[in-house]
């Protein structure tokens, strides 16, 4: 079953520039600079989660695809994701991309007898077991669930400086980073942001919020930037044969789909997912297809205490960048209400993409 979130009111949006400059590197990009968010488990949020059982709220779940096969990895407790750039070659930024998650179930369905890519470490396995379909027309295939204490994954790829593009290490085209943007030159609507397979994800619009922004790194702002992306129908499905496939995740957005909160003097992005879903080139170009990350620290002060100074998603944790390096960037866009709306529609959006959007079929 197709699970549908609804059309938005669109709003009047001021925009700035194209996406070319609007992604540049910003001057603190440079070879020995990392990025690090996080996703935290806290139990009393549970509470605020209608519909689901303690074990089926997740920090992150993500798709990933290893040799042909389909996984869905999700993490129970908390999830780091880094950025490393390693070194820069002809204006190329060669990147690492790292996410290290702890508590995690490896699941996927495939046809009994076949042999299964192992991605991952065998000391940290807990449990390991094929169970028998029960799913019609799927009889003669096997779920493999895999428990295990902890999960890094990794991959490098590349950013090229002058515009954001985002390239794996073979030359494939992805889109464009998340990790910055230009706070004086905004993407522009229905500008294609980032790529997933045959789906585009582009810009639904960008604004102003005359707010502040409190991160595990430190407090940003007031005024952010809020950047909110549409992408219409995603569907992933795992092949068993010639002739079948199992779908594992199938999802329809008819307004925005996926947000980001930046700091306008930097630039950097301080909560890349601010609906929960991470439908970006970064994480496409070294293999995940679909992310989602929760930060359930953040969500309960958000929603429980009603403090807007912390959002939803994955959390700016910690960075080495010399935002000091040169003068203060002067950040001299207008500010409007557009941007209040983008994040009364996200924080709507967030709860219920994150649960809504992902269900395993068993």
């Amino acid at each position: 079953m197709r699970n549908v979130i609804p059309s938005m009111l669109v709003a009047i949006f001021i925009l700035i520039g194209g996406l070319h400059s609007a992604l540049a590197a910003p001057y603190w990009v440079k070879p020995g600079v990392y990025i690090e968010y996080i996703v935290q488990r806290y139990d009393p949020y549970f509470d605020l989660v209608t519909g689901a059982l303690p074990n089926q709220i997740h920090t992150a779940e993500i798709f990933i695809e290893i040799n042909g096969t389909l996984f869905r990895v999700f993490a129970n407790n908390n999830t780091t994701v880094r950025f490393d750039i390693l070194d820069e070659n002809n204006g190329y930024l060669r990147v690492r991309a790292t996410i290290m998650m702890e508590n995690v179930t490896i699941s996927s369905i495939f046809l009994n007898g076949t042999r299964y890519p192992v991605f991952w470490n065998r000391r940290d396995v807990i449990s390991e077991k094929l169970i028998p379909s029960h799913d019609v027309g799927f009889l003669d295939c096997v779920w493999l669930e895999v428990k295990l204490n902890n999960l890094t994954l990794s991959g490098d790829y590349m950013i090229r400086r002058s515009d954001g593009a985002v390239f794996d290490m073979d030359g494939n085209y992805y889109g464009h980073t998340f990790l910055w943007i230009n706070p004086n030159n905004l993407p522009e609507a229905n500008e294609t942001f980032s790529l997933l397979g045959s789906t585009n994800v582009t810009v639904w619009g960008a604004g102003t919020l005359n707010e502040s922004a409190m991160t595990y790194y430190g407090k940003f702002g007031p005024p952010l930037i809020s950047i909110a992306l549409t992408m219409g129908d995603f569907k992933l499905s795992q092949r068993i044969d010639e002739k079948r496939e199992y779908t594992l995740i199938d999802v329809s957005f008819g307004g925005p789909s996926a947000g980001i909160i930046y700091d306008p003097s930097s630039g950097i992005a301080l909560y890349p997912a601010t609906t929960g879903t991470a439908p970006y080139a970064d994480f496409r170009a070294i293999g995940v297809k679909w992310a989602v990350f929760e930060d359930q620290l953040s969500g309960y002060r958000m929603i429980a205490k009603k403090n807007r100074s912390w959002k939803f998603g994955l959390v700016l944790h910690d960075t080495n960048a010399d935002f000091g390096a040169v003068d203060e960037v002067k950040y001299t866009r207008p500010q409007t209400a557009v941007g209040y709306i983008f994040y009364i529609t996200l924080v709507f959006l967030g709860i219920a993409v994150v649960w809504a959007s992902l269900r395993k079929r068993r």
